[in-house]
């Protein structure tokens, strides 16, 4: 099975290779199996980055929340780096995605935990379908630039498809690796 090159994995492969790029300018190595997601926000889109310790607004708590105008990305603190890691990438997509082509007025995305394992959404015209077509964007761009595919199927023969050595290489929750791998087509075993 071949997986589907979306919208969300094209730009993802655009931005690492526009950091690859950027990389090199530098004299710095560049590394596609462990990408360093704040970095690239910085180095590529001026994006400042904020950890916060119990992220909310009002009663609403967020794992990630971009304010696109000020170029400033906050995640929550008191999530694991690697869900944190995740939440950068998030809002990067929200970024590149959904606020760059100017689709989106103002440009703040503020983002559940649950927003962050939306994987599909429905086709509606309502504010709750596109929040949730975002969402699932969202998701898949930072996948992408997390796990890039390339580097996934080169360290999928290596750990003959382990979850957790891959989810333990690419420093992404196990959940995010397995979502990955479907996307992918690839077989996994969780032992």
């Amino acid at each position: 099975m071949c997986p589907v090159r979306t919208r969300p994995a094209l730009e993802a492969e655009r931005v690492l290779e526009q950091a690859r790029s950027e990389y090199a300018a530098l004299g710095e190595a560049w590394d596609n199996y462990q990408v360093d997601a704040e970095l690239l926000g910085t180095l590529l889109f001026g994006l400042g980055m904020q950890r916060v310790p119990d992220l909310r607004v009002g009663e609403r708590s967020y794992a990630g929340f971009l304010d696109a105008g000020a170029r400033l990305v906050a995640v929550e603190a008191n999530h694991h780096e690697h869900r944190q890691r995740f939440s950068i990438a998030h809002e990067i997509g929200h970024f590149v995605l959904h606020y760059l082509p100017g689709r989106v007025r103002g440009g703040i995305f503020a983002c559940t935990s649950s927003d962050m394992e939306v994987r599909a959404a429905p086709h509606g015209d309502g504010a709750r379908s596109l929040h949730l077509r975002q969402e699932a964007e969202a998701n898949r761009f930072a996948a992408a630039l997390l796990m890039p595919e390339a580097a996934v199927k080169a360290m999928h023969k290596v750990t003959g498809g382990r979850v957790f050595g891959l989810a333990r290489h690419f420093k992404v929750s196990p959940k995010a690796m397995e979502i990955r791998l479907d996307q992918l087509g690839l077989a996994y075993s969780s032992k």
